[in-house]
């Protein structure tokens, strides 16, 4: 089953952020500009290997429709903030919604102190509240090189004072429309894999004084075992024991004689000349017969 994950993008109205909603979800660049005031979306993605149902809500950028932010919008998982790129207002606007998610992490995290305090130790094995929502800004109609008005290195040093993921975008030429969400997406299971991290090491089970582990013997090494001409000297470095029965002294006695017994050189024959003597006359007889 495909994890949710919510996506609210947001920024100032004319930037592009319906264009790159639909880019995504439909495949399509509409040119004329209608200003929105609230649309839901959703789509399904594969991010290395495993699929994401995306809930995406694209939000109004006129100040007018800015107080139509929901208490659902604000507890996304996820925020994309865009601005435009020949528009150097777009970036300074994104600062009233930087300020409202900042105000929804600080809320999250007094919620998460709370929940704690209430369930007490409960706590350690109960996942409590939301991790911090993912922020990441995008300097969208980069294509429009000539108009550009923004630098990317004025829309990356913003987002990282604010904490911030940046990518440069373009819903006309489909320019990092797919790797921008798939950002988000890793961003997001990071967040929540960190945020949850401790419930899921309380739920391993422990390990039971007085039961034996199954131990897989490692390798050998030169340190473990040499090799001399075409024999081996025993070293118990990595020596392991899987027996019950068997005492310790008894284990330690078999080492030592290991230790003790030398394995010897297999002795080489050496070739004797009056052995080839006979067959050498016989060989001469046969020449003579020829």
């Amino acid at each position: 089953m495909a994890d949710k994950i919510s996506i609210t993008i947001c920024g100032d109205g004319g930037c592009g952020k319906s264009s790159i909603t639909l880019r995504l979800v439909r495949s399509q660049w509409i040119h004329e500009y209608d200003p929105t005031i609230e649309d839901s979306y959703s789509v399904t993605r594969t991010v290395d290997g495993l699929p994401y149902f995306l809930s995406i809500t694209d939000t109004a950028g006129q100040e007018e429709y800015r107080g139509l932010w929901t208490a659902s919008t604000v507890k996304s998982d996820a925020f994309l903030l865009v601005y435009d790129i020949t528009n150097p207002s777009s970036l300074e606007t994104l600062n009233y919604f930087m300020d409202m998610i900042n105000m929804e992490a600080e809320q999250r995290v007094e919620d998460n102190q709370r929940l704690r305090r209430e369930l007490g130790a409960g706590a350690a094995v109960t996942p409590v509240g939301l991790p911090p929502p993912v922020k990441i800004v995008a300097g969208n109609k980069c294509d429009l090189k000539d108009a550009r008005a923004v630098t990317s290195r004025q829309g990356l040093e913003y987002a990282r004072k604010n904490g911030c993921g940046f990518m440069e975008t373009s819903a006309r030429e489909m320019v990092n429309i797919e790797e921008t969400f798939a950002h988000l997406i890793r961003r997001v299971v990071e967040a929540r894999r960190v945020h949850y991290q401790p419930v899921v090491s309380a739920l391993r089970p422990p390990s039971r004084a007085g039961h034996s582990v199954h131990t897989t013997a490692l390798p050998p090494t030169t340190a473990d075992a040499s090799i001399v001409g075409r024999g081996a000297r025993f070293r118990p470095s990595r020596f392991f024991a899987f027996g019950k029965d068997r005492k310790l002294t008894e284990i330690t006695a078999d080492i030592q004689e290991c230790k003790k017994e030398a394995i010897e050189e297999p002795k080489q024959s050496v070739p004797n000349p009056e052995d080839d003597e006979p067959r050498g006359r016989l060989c001469r007889r046969l020449c003579c017969w020829c």
